[in-house]
């Protein structure tokens, strides 16, 4: 009885002070080189808050572009997002016409054995994997 008692204690105790998932994800900087040519170049992504609002800052610098002009191009954009918990999947909101390009594309995360995060950038409309993110 004594260590029925224990284990309800310390699951009780552990769901109460666990962090997210999301905490566990957005303490990292994630990155990928695209796979897809509709991403151009290298991928960052970035959790953060600004005014107490989650928002996401996905860059791409496309270094490929270079080669022919001379000048790298950055493009960042920020994003509010919705977490699916029961998908395991992060929805990109807040599209405007810049960012419109968002709403074709999921984060899905998981963890492996030993709790480390894993995260990949899908296309919703075939459900492809475009690039699977690392962290720095």
């Amino acid at each position: 009885m004594k260590k029925i008692i224990f284990t309800l204690f310390l699951l009780t105790f552990s769901l109460s002070f666990s962090n997210s998932d999301i905490d566990i994800l957005s303490s990292k900087v994630w990155n990928c080189s695209s796979l897809d040519s509709t991403l151009r170049g290298l991928i960052y992504v970035k959790f953060l808050t600004k005014e107490n609002e989650p928002y996401i800052s996905f860059s791409q610098i496309d270094s490929r572009a270079a080669l022919k002009t001379g000048k790298v191009t950055l493009e960042l954009s920020q994003l509010d997002y919705e977490v699916k918990e029961d998908e395991k999947s992060i929805y990109f909101t807040n599209l405007n016409e810049k960012t419109k390009d968002f709403s074709n594309y999921r984060l899905s995360y998981s963890f492996d054995k030993k709790n480390r995060p894993k995260m990949d950038l899908y296309r919703i409309s075939d459900n492809k994997k475009l690039c699977s993110l690392i962290t720095n």
